[in-house]
């Protein structure tokens, strides 16, 4: 059983309070000013989580930027009430997260391994 590293352990538990805001932010008075900056929050913890789990797991990583890209998204939309901005700011931070935290290195890095897997 391999052991934990701080950051690493750091990280899950950034993960769980990002996860539990986000949830707290959609079950209480959803669609509040509130609402969206509890929602802020969870989606920066979760930002941070993706910085210091950094799984080798590409579909957990993605799905860490995914949570945390819909949690800026649901800030974006309830404060500005616009689609388009939202989708916007979607974006942008999906591609900020991965490029920052080197999503795009892990796949091209692991690549040649796929086509020599047994």
């Amino acid at each position: 059983m391999k052991r934990l590293t701080f950051l690493e352990f750091f990280g899950y538990l950034a993960l769980i309070l990002g996860v539990a805001i986000e949830i707290y932010a959609l079950l209480k008075d959803p669609g509040s000013k509130l609402s969206g900056d509890n929602m802020f929050g969870g989606a920066v913890i979760l930002g941070l989580a993706v910085a210091f789990i950094h799984s080798k797991h590409l579909p957990f990583n993605l799905v860490l930027i995914g949570l945390s890209t819909l949690g800026f998204a649901y800030f974006t939309f309830i404060h500005t009430q616009n689609w388009f901005w939202t989708i916007i700011l979607g974006i942008a931070v999906a591609a900020f997260l991965v490029y920052f935290f080197g999503i795009r290195k892990d796949v091209r890095r692991n690549q040649s391994d796929w086509f020599h897997s047994n």
